[in-house]
């Protein structure tokens, strides 16, 4: 089968590799959309020390059943599916509480075992959910950053009235904002200092779409709340600087959540940052990827077209295009938002 290879840093080959075999208690998995990823990018750059190459990337994957394991008995083959890419012990002190996601031993698929840019991928079959017949393969794959948006937003304990602000516009950060809105959030300010996808946050709901590097953010939400700032502030992007903004935008009471990842070493000026959270008596909160109820939630929210999957996908290219389609992702060229592999 083919698959995208990444065999060291600034190296993706496209290459002709073995079909994965199928343990007792797994599924093999033909893959018909699959989703680039920040972390993705950051694995190209060779800024991931945990990814040991070769490595087949990707694990935002729709598809369909093509083999089942001899043990499995909650799939058949042909059914369509999408993929949970966590891999967890099932034994230790978070997974026998519900919360794999931080797992003592987490790995990934597309990241410590091969993913979803090939023809097919392997997966346990409990990390795999049926989708809808109405959803599109693209519309799937779009469900992992949502199932991410569903535990933020639960992270956050958003409650119906509260104002939010959230840092960063991307796909992650889009759906963060629909399933606030469904939590019961009075008003949703967004940020980003690309005013295509803060246009779309407006097409997707959002109240007020900010390019901070044209209007004083702190001023608008200061508008907004009447001086008070806001309920709750969601970073989304991964930057000190950004995270150190969260403060000056929450209210004295309020809650923050930090969900933005990136290579960066945080420099958040602790004197700064933490005498003011002090100051406030601000709870601070941070969410990492998602559990199985965030994925049941997910699918639920978007098959009853609470949540839009679709208005995220902006291009679609082959496996042979790689080079192409990171460049696209990467440079956020031609106006793109979610960038799939359709093999």
């Amino acid at each position: 089968m083919k698959a995208i290879v990444y065999e060291g840093p600034g190296r993706l080959t496209v290459k002709d590799v073995p079909k994965p075999s199928v343990g007792p208690r797994e599924v093999l998995v033909r893959v018909r959309a699959a989703g680039i990823c920040g972390s993705d990018l950051e694995m190209a750059r060779g800024n991931r020390p945990d990814v040991v190459p070769p490595r087949i990337p990707g694990h935002e994957a729709s598809g369909d059943i093509a083999e089942v394991g001899d043990q499995v008995s909650r799939f058949r083959a042909g059914e369509r599916v999408v993929i949970e890419p966590i891999l967890s012990c099932g034994e230790c002190h978070n997974c026998k509480a519900g919360r794999h996601n931080i797992c003592k031993k987490l790995r990934f698929l597309g990241v410590h075992a091969d993913g979803a840019f090939a023809e097919m991928m392997v997966a346990p079959e409990w990390r795999v959910y049926r989708v809808p017949e109405k959803f599109s393969y693209e519309e799937a794959a779009v469900l992992e950053p949502t199932a991410v948006g569903v535990h933020v937003v639960r992270r956050a304990c958003i409650s119906p009235g509260d104002t939010v602000v959230i840092i960063g516009a991307g796909p992650i950060a889009l759906q963060i904002a629909q399933v606030a809105r469904r939590a019961g959030a009075s008003h949703i300010t967004m940020t980003d200092v690309l005013d295509y996808r803060l246009e779309l946050a407006k097409r997707l709901g959002v109240d007020l779409a900010v390019n901070p590097r044209k209007e004083d953010l702190l001023q608008l939400v200061e508008k907004v709340t009447g001086g008070d700032g806001a309920d709750i502030v969601i970073e989304a992007v991964g930057l000190s600087s950004t995270i150190l903004q969260t403060i000056d935008l929450v209210r004295a009471g309020g809650r923050i959540l930090i969900a933005g990842l990136s290579v960066e070493s945080f420099v958040t000026e602790p004197p700064t940052f933490w005498m003011k959270q002090l100051l406030k008596e601000v709870t601070v909160e941070s969410s990492r990827s998602y559990s199985a109820n965030d994925w049941e939630m997910a699918i639920r929210l978007a098959s009853r077209g609470e949540v839009d999957c679709r208005a995220l996908v902006s291009h679609k290219f082959q496996l042979e295009e790689v080079e192409r389609a990171y460049e696209v992702a990467d440079r956020k060229l031609e106006n793109s938002v979610k960038v799939l592999f359709t093999p």
